[in-house]
């Protein structure tokens, strides 16, 4: 199925960044093996059909790394960099020549991050980005923003995110809908967020959230993402309140970096924050509670429950 086999790639393509970054950051025809084929076959691209996907497509006075067809017709072209790479050179340029061969779409990686842009609307150039994620990010959220690239998604012309979590698998024939609810869970299940209190060995499966939706999750640092996440794109979280600071750390902060000056641990970007999701699971959980009390404005911890092992 499409979500599950998207989702053990996100993880495994995880893994195995962190073991090989540096051999990566040296080479861009090790990103393209190692981190981007592997992403694309998992949506649908057959990387060794060449009615599905062109490599080394010429564009403009030169040639980008991948060319996905839609009919035979290139319907967008991906830029390859090295891990560790910034995206934002190559957009410009790459977007110009799609726009000059008539290529509704652009996207530019370096395996970790992935930018995609429309190419024809008439906006400013970053206003043309119409999805970015991060496979570092808790792969469930990678995998809403990744359907974007689906290929049956892709050839139809409809390239978009996927707005609302799903419990459940859809299968390839028929693109999902992110509408789980947790009305069919048993509410004895379910605790409040601020009663949950990790113990070795325990692991989250789920949390609710205050408009009754919910998402699945496998470790307890998804808690504090999924919490904060949800409340960027409730439209709480702006300047007022940030960086919140608990003890000598930033518990969210707008640059990934402590009061002392030492880097975030394992960053996590949110809209134009940053979290820091590395720390045991009982402080993770405290954090959380505390950005909603703190930042969540006129929602309260009580109204976020978690279903979880014991």
């Amino acid at each position: 199925m499409l979500l599950d086999e998207l989702y053990q790639t996100i993880e495994k393509l995880n893994g195995r960044m962190e073991t090989h970054r540096d051999k990566l950051s040296q080479s861009e025809a090790l990103t393209r093996n190692a981190l981007v084929d592997p992403l694309l076959r998992s949506l649908g691209w057959d990387t060794e059909d060449p009615s599905l996907v062109i490599p080394e497509y010429k564009l403009g006075n030169g040639f980008a790394d991948y060319a996905l067809l839609s009919d035979g017709k290139p319907v967008i072209v991906i830029e390859a960099k090295k891990l560790g790479l910034p995206l934002d050179d190559a957009a410009s340029q790459g977007i110009h020549y799609c726009v000059n061969d008539g290529i509704k779409y652009f996207a530019v990686t370096d395996g970790r991050k992935w930018d995609v842009y429309e190419t024809h609307r008439p906006v400013p150039l970053f206003d043309k980005k119409i999805v970015s994620f991060d496979i570092t990010n808790p792969p469930v959220d990678v995998c809403l923003d990744a359907l974007a690239l689906w290929r049956r998604g892709v050839q139809s012309g409809a390239i978009r995110k996927a707005q609302r979590p799903l419990l459940g698998m859809e299968s390839q024939e028929n693109p999902p809908t992110f509408t789980g609810q947790a009305d069919a869970v048993p509410e004895s299940n379910w605790q409040p967020l601020p009663q949950v209190q990790p113990s070795p060995g325990s692991k989250p499966l789920e949390i609710r959230f205050p408009d009754g939706s919910t998402i699945a999750v496998r470790y307890w640092y998804n808690i504090l993402y999924t919490v904060v996440n949800w409340l960027n794109r409730q439209g709480r979280l702006d300047e007022t309140g940030i960086p919140l600071q608990e003890g000598k750390r930033y518990l969210i902060s707008d640059s990934p970096i402590h009061p002392s000056g030492t880097d975030f641990r394992s960053s996590r970007e949110i809209g134009r924050f940053y979290l820091d999701v590395r720390d045991k699971p009982a402080n993770l959980v405290k954090s959380a509670n505390l950005i909603i009390e703190k930042v969540g404005k006129g929602v309260n911890p009580g109204q976020f429950s978690v279903r979880w092992t014991r």
